[in-house]
This record gives structure tokens, sequence and C-alpha cells, in this order.
């Protein structure tokens, strides 16, 4: 267990290193825009219905599959670990606009010394975001707080609804 501990921090910490260690381009101002393009993209699509699974992984507790089902942008349902869900309001977060919402407050807080860093991937094709990564800044000169904790969570087998003719 500790040897598997040990290799998911090394790793954590090779992944900061080599997005963020040339120190070349000012981080958070081309997340920004590279967020801005995508949100673009995914909008020019005009996709309202839709169908996500995702994976929400925090700290060391185990990772959490749901799977949403997304009628004209509200959650309609959702299976959380295969189980119904009946309160489906914490779950809007894992929507595609919410995640872009939310994104946006969160790669402005890529500094070069800032605690925690987000790391962002998106869809070429649609634009919503398929991995969003929040790890510890290995040249953080501010400190931890109480709330910085590492987490991922990973947007896979995305199925847009054909619109409903009229």
């Amino acid at each position: 267990m500790m040897r598997k501990t040990v290799l998911v921090f090394i790793l954590i910490f090779a992944v900061a290193a080599f997005c963020f260690g040339s120190g070349a381009r000012e981080l958070g101002r081309s997340d920004t825009k590279t967020l801005a393009d995508n949100i673009i993209k995914w909008k020019d699509h005009d996709i309202k219905s839709y169908s996500i699974k995702l994976i929400y992984a925090a700290g060391n507790r185990p990772d959490t599959l749901f799977e949403l089902k997304v009628v004209d942008k509200k959650v309609v349902s959702c299976l959380r670990d295969e189980s119904p869900m009946t309160d489906l309001a914490g779950v809007k977060q894992y929507t595609i606009d919410e995640l872009h919402n939310s994104t946006k407050k969160l790669v402005r807080k890529n500094k070069r010394n800032a605690p925690m860093l987000y790391i962002v991937k998106y869809d070429e094709t649609y634009g919503y975001i398929t991995s969003l990564v929040r790890v510890y800044n290995p040249k953080a000169k501010a400190a931890l707080g109480i709330n910085d904790y590492n987490y991922r969570i990973k947007v896979f087998d995305f199925v847009p609804e054909e619109p409903v003719k009229k």
C-alpha cells in the first residue's frame, strides 16, 4: 500500500513538472484562453442532451463512477456506482456546462506559487472537458490550506443525443 502511494505521488509530481516545468508560459492566462476556445467549440455544437460517464476521485477515497443523463441541460437521471440517485441536485456540477463554469474559476488560480495546480484536457471534436486534475504544486511558495487536496475528474463515454425534430 505504501509503495502504491509513493508511486502515485511520484506520478503527480512528474505530471506537474512536465506541464509546468518550462516556465516559459504564464500559467492561468493561456489556460483560460484554451478553456474559452473549447467552450466556444462546445457551444457551436449546441448539444443540450447527452449521456456521460465520469469518474471522480479525491484524496485516498475510492473512485466514484457517475453515469448522467442530461436532457435540455438538466440532469434527469444519475447512477452513482451503478445505484440510482434520487437527489440529483449534487450531480449538476458534473454536467459539461457546469464543469466549464467551475473550471473557469480554477484555471485562474494556476499561478507559479499557488499551492495547487489544475491540469485540464479537452475533447478535440466537441470541446468538453475530458480530464480535470488538481495536483500539488512542487514550486509552491504558499502553504497548503485545509481544503487543498488532490482530485481528478475523468469524463468518458460521452454520447450526444439527437435533437428532437418537430
